[in-house]
């Protein structure tokens, strides 16, 4: 009986007729309910629901033989919460082998289980975003070639109904990429723009558009934190974020409601941890969107974050909404929860590491806004291994005045490089080549060319990139319109004139 007392399992013995006789102190620890509370009741009164009624009538079919029963359970405390046990029961006999009480023995496996789980949807949705990323990938190079001609052709065409249906496949194309990149952001393999800042002036601007989005009757309310840290993120991927959860929360309460954003510091310890195997412990600032609409159920909410996951009709949304925030919020360095119960409403809480005080220079920021009536010479030297996107780019560039040459991969362009007539003004290199990337290229190219500008293509994100980013150059991402490259061009070759070369 000591044993029993000092054990960490469960112990529990009943009567034949399934009515508690004793427990064990562990059981009082494990569901909240004492000694006196539970003797001379049946064990049905930890039932959560989680399983059938065939589930417990096999178990005392097998009990009733006199067989030992092993198994999960899913319960319920005394506090409401549930907790998973592994359980032995075995009938005790007596010496004309007649059943005369059952001992259960059960452990606490709760922690071991949500960890489970935790790992195996973290495995699914990681596959899941590297097969979305790798077709969104391929998908915009085809998208790019379309927007590309597309333009070409509209500025050599004066018949407007012409220029009409251009300007319906422009647009049709533009909302494409749109989408695509929707699944790049699930898959983190969108360029993002970081920088540091502060989450409450997000939450500023954010809140101004919602009011005009939301409107009666559905409050808004904000609580932002004191002394919150900084951040590193995108602040317009941040914007979307907070959109997307707040439409989100907007359809969820069709009969109106409340929807409440807070943002404040936290500090994540090894005990959290040791609940969340994924984080990493540290400081953060976390954003926490709430609203009291209609809730989700478990199974809703282990698939929420998948792409074309929706309980909504098609005319509603596509399903990409979260995946595109669980995305964002991942490639940003945090993580992301979600706590709901039908009827009571919906959790979103977003943890960001709190960044260093530097501040982050977005990559393309330097070449907004800057496009420049351009009259170049020189070489340009254009590097991708597919051709429809090869005839695309060389005809924008060549609207520059620069001559191209072209090569299909990093080994043809060295060789096209190592002649002496060549003298190379600006390199424009897909990121992802067969043997050589895009970065490798560049650098070698630069041992000649000390001088050279890059353009960095690419459709994945900028984790493609290395740690220090070669100066003189630029990432666009793709699919990318014509003036945003002529922009780059301007702005790094700008200082060189038109008749120089370097």
């Amino acid at each position: 009986m000591t044993a029993v007392e000092k054990a960490a399992e469960t112990v529990i013995v009943a009567d034949p007729d399934g009515s508690i006789t004793y427990v064990n102190p562990a059981f009082e620890r494990t569901t909240g309910y004492s000694a006196s509370e539970a003797i001379g009741r049946n064990p049905r009164f930890l039932k959560s629901g989680a399983h059938s009624l065939a589930f417990y009538r096999d178990m005392w079919r097998r009990l009733h033989r006199g067989e030992t029963w092993g198994g999960h359970f899913i319960n319920r405390r005394k506090d409401g919460t549930l907790y998973h046990e592994e359980a032995t029961i075995s009938p005790v006999k007596d010496e004309n082998d007649q059943i005369t009480s059952y001992v259960a023995v059960k452990r606490d496996i709760t922690r071991e289980t949500t960890l489970e789980q935790q790992f195996y949807l973290a495995q699914k949705m990681e596959a899941v975003g590297q097969l979305a990323g790798g077709i969104a990938h391929n998908f915009l190079n085809l998208l790019g070639v379309v927007l590309g001609y597309t333009e070409l052709i509209k500025e050599r065409t004066v018949d407007k109904s012409i220029l009409a249906q251009l300007e319906a496949i422009h647009n049709a194309t533009n909302s494409a990429a749109g989408l695509t990149r929707q699944l790049l952001a699930f898959g983190r393999r969108q360029v993002l723009a970081p920088r540091t800042l502060d989450l409450n002036a997000v939450l500023a601007e954010a809140e101004i558009m919602l009011r005009g989005l939301l409107r009666d009757p559905i409050r808004v309310l904000t609580f932002p934190g004191q002394n919150l840290g900084q951040i590193s993120a995108d602040p317009g991927q941040l914007q979307e974020i907070i959109i997307n959860l707040a439409l989100n929360a907007r359809d969820a309460m069709p009969q109106g409601g409340t929807l409440t954003l807070e943002t404040r510091n936290i500090l994540l310890t090894e005990e959290y941890k040791s609940k969340h195997s994924c984080v990493i412990p540290g400081e953060y600032v976390l954003l926490s969107v709430s609203d009291t609409g209609v809730g989700m159920t478990p199974a809703v909410q282990e698939r929420i974050f998948e792409p074309f996951f929706t309980t909504k009709s098609k005319e509603q949304g596509t399903g990409l909404g979260l995946a595109t925030v669980y995305g964002t919020v991942k490639q940003s360095g945090g993580y992301i929860w979600v706590y709901s119960e039908p009827g009571h409403g919906t959790t979103f809480k977003i943890y960001f590491p709190v960044a260093e005080p530097a501040d982050a220079v977005p990559l393309q920021e330097t070449v907004r806004n800057k496009r420049a009536a351009l009259n170049l010479s020189g070489t340009a030297l254009l590097v991708e291994d597919r051709a429809e996107i090869r005839e695309v780019v060389r005809a924008f560039v060549e609207d520059t005045g620069l001559t191209v040459i072209e090569a299909e991969n990093a080994e043809h362009a060295l060789q096209l490089a190592s002649s002496p007539a060549v003298d190379l003004r600006l390199l424009l290199t897909d990121m992802v080549l067969p043997q050589m990337d895009g970065v490798a290229l560049a650098e070698a190219l630069r041992q000649r060319f000390p001088q050279l500008k890059i353009v960095f293509m690419t459709g994945y994100s900028e984790r493609s990139m290395p740690a220090s980013r070669p100066s003189g150059s630029v990432l666009l991402s793709k699919p990318f319109p014509r003036h945003d490259l002529l922009d780059c061009i301007a702005v790094l070759l700008e200082d060189q004139g038109p008749g120089t070369t370097s």
